[in-house]
């Protein structure tokens, strides 16, 4: 599954993912040194979740995502 976010929405993603898994701390959320795909896969195994189960979570912000 190919991730559909880039880095000017990365800041309000990372933000809603803060509030709502408090257990991420800032070097999760490193996109610095992997790619987009794996920094969802990193995220989403820290979790216990699938990727895709975290794509939806992410998707879901998008509704609420200032344009």
């Amino acid at each position: 599954m190919e991730t559909n976010f880039d880095l000017n929405q990365w800041g309000y993603i990372k933000d809603k993912l803060r509030n709502k898994y408090p257990e991420l701390n800032s070097s999760d959320f490193d996109w610095r040194s992997v790619s987009r795909d794996d920094l969802v896969q990193n995220i989403s195994s820290k979790l216990g979740k699938t990727k895709k189960a975290l794509m939806e979570v992410i998707e879901s912000f998008y509704y609420t995502y200032p344009r």
